[in-house]
Formats: C-alpha cells, sequence, structure tokens
C-alpha cells in the first residue's frame, strides 16, 4: 500500500477550518462573551503558527461551545458551515493532486490536528475515506466539550499514523504534504515529504533538505 498523507488547514484548504468553524459558531449564538473567546483563540492560533501552542489548552476552549449538543444537531450544522465557509476555500491544486494519487491506485488520507467532526465531512467532500484527526469524546450520543485518545498533533501524528497502520497493514511507501513546521517530525519520517504552502520554518528546511515545495496561492513563491 502507498499512502498519500495530506494535512487539512493550509495544506489542502486555503484557512484553518477550527478558526473559520469558532467564528461561525459565535455567529450561530452559541459562545458565551464571544469577543474573548476569539481574542483567546486567535491568540492560541498565532501560537500554533510559531510552533508554541499547547494544543490542549485550544481544545479546552474550542470544543466548550459543543458539551451537551446532541451529534446530530452539531453534524448538521457542520454540514452548512462546510458548504457555505469551506468548498469555496479547498485548492483546486489538492484535489487535482489526490486524484492523481487515486488514479495510481494509492491510498489518500488526510492526517489533521483539528477535530473529526469538522476533517471527517470535509475530507468526504474530497473523496477521502481515511482519517486522522483529533477525536471528541462523546457521551451517549452529546459532546462533552473533551477529546479522548492521543491527539493528532506534532509527534502525536506519528503515534496515530502508527496505530492505523497496525490495524490496517504495513505501507510500501509513505508521501506527506504539509504547510507547517509542527509537521516536521512526521515529514522526517516519510519516504517522500512535500512541503505546501510552507511557514518560514517548514521553508527553509525545505530548502535544506530538498524537499519538494508546492505553493497553491497566488504569488506564494515570491514571498515565501
Amino acid at each position: 500500500m502507498h499512502l498519500a498523507l495530506f494535512d487539512l488547514d493550509d495544506t489542502l484548504l486555503d484557512g484553518d477550518c477550527s478558526a473559520l468553524w469558532n467564528g461561525w459558531m459565535v455567529e450561530r449564538g452559541w459562545v458565551d462573551a464571544p469577543g474573548e473567546f476569539l481574542a483567546h483563540a486567535q491568540a492560541m492560533d498565532a501560537a500554533y503558527h510559531t510552533g508554541r501552542l499547547r494544543l490542549e489548552k485550544y481544545l479546552s476552549l474550542t470544543l466548550a461551545p459543543l458539551a451537551g449538543r446532541p451529534v446530530n444537531e452539531v453534524d448538521a450544522e457542520v454540514a452548512d458551515f462546510v458548504a457555505a465557509r469551506i468548498l469555496p476555500r479547498l485548492f483546486a491544486q489538492g484535489r487535482a493532486r489526490i486524484a492523481e494519487h487515486c488514479a495510481r491506485g494509492e491510498t489518500p488520507m488526510i492526517i489533521s490536528a483539528s477535530s473529526r467532526h469538522l476533517v471527517a465531512p470535509i475530507a468526504a467532500e474530497l473523496g477521502i475515506e481515511a482519517v486522522i484527526a483529533v477525536e471528541p469524546a462523546l457521551e451517549s450520543g452529546y459532546f462533552t466539550g473533551g477529546t479522548t485518545g492521543i491527539l493528532s498533533y506534532r509527534d502525536g501524528k506519528i503515534a496515530r499514523l502508527e496505530q492505523w497502520l497496525a490495524e490496517k497493514g504495513a505501507v510500501s511507501h509513505l508521501t506527506f504534504y504539509s504547510d507547517s513546521q509542527n509537521d516536521l517530525p512526521l515529514l522526517g519520517r516519510v519516504d517522500r515529504p512535500v512541503a505546501v504552502n510552507p511557514d518560514a520554518v517548514l521553508a527553509e528546511v525545505a530548502r535544506v533538505e530538498g524537499w519538494e515545495r508546492l505553493d497553491w496561492r497566488p504569488c506564494a513563491a515570491l514571498v515565501g
């Protein structure tokens, strides 16, 4: 099996699905003290882009509005959100690259540090069944506001991928597409690392290591 791994946010998607969802929840009135909520979320997002985010704190903040909500209610809201805010922001080049892997009989997977309730519906729109994402905790069909299992973030992506492979079988080749320095642990473990719309740290590592680089935003190569 040849596995083609794709990060989601800023790789296949022009933006961050969690940040966009935060704004959507505020618009829907799901968030108490929305100004404070968004300020904290944006500060943590900035920390993510410098490699300093404690994902547990971010998830505690951003999953709290789901606590006590039934899964079917959240799923219906996410479907509207994906149609309105996500589909127009998916890179055409990403869709094409997924199609190329599928045409060669290779298996595409999204491996993301965002929550499954967002990632899985987006993956479905891209025709991808295999998903590794943060697992929100559920109890009797309701969100608890917590998470379960290993967080698919930094080294956690490696651990989660190893769990998946233990269940599905060995692979002969791994490709991984990502934009972020936070994914350097996994990028350093695969057969073919690809930097997509890379941040400054990843761009420099890719240059030094001779990794393939793709820029799917207009003029990105000029500013990267």
